[in-house]
């Protein structure tokens, strides 16, 4: 008997190209003598491996969801009052020479 197989599970993937990429796309799957399914994995795999370096560095920098927040860094608004902010509320004094 032989064995089975381990079953792997893939996920569609679309996307939209237009007529010109297209085109392009199909003379270079022609040129390589492939697929277009082939020819897509690889290019991909390709740009995955360059993107390996940022990604990793990505990760090590993300702060887990539980992590307590103990400095706001976040920039704090000025408190301003609406009436001095128009003018006509206050208004300027005029420097006498």
């Amino acid at each position: 008997m032989g064995s089975k197989k381990a079953k792997r599970k893939f996920k569609k993937v679309t996307f939209k190209l237009s007529y010109a990429e297209y085109e392009y796309m199909m003379r270079c799957v022609k040129l390589e003598d492939t697929t277009v399914n082939k020819f897509v994995k690889k290019y991909l795999r390709e740009g995955f491996l360059e993107m390996k370096p940022r990604v990793i560095e990505w990760q090590k920098q993300k702060q887990p969801k539980n992590q307590l927040l103990l400095f706001d860094i976040s920039p704090k608004d000025n408190q301003s009052s609406m009436l001095a902010d128009q003018g006509f509320a206050y208004p300027m004094e005029e420097e006498e020479d």
